[in-house]
């Protein structure tokens, strides 16, 4: 994995759990809504983590 990938994902995963948590913020989706969310964001992260370390092997 380069660092351009790293930086790459880090920076999606930053970008979705900000957008996340300012709809939560502003009362566009509830509680369990974003509790989801952060659980579908962090499942999709380390999917393409692990993607690239294993394109890379």
């Amino acid at each position: 994995m380069t660092n351009e990938q790293i930086r790459h994902i880090m920076a999606e995963e930053i970008w979705l759990n900000y957008y996340n948590k300012y709809l939560y913020e502003h009362k566009v989706i509830t509680e369990k809504e974003y509790i989801r969310m952060c659980n579908v964001i962090a499942t999709h992260c380390d999917r393409e983590r692990k993607k690239t370390r294993s394109d890379r092997e």
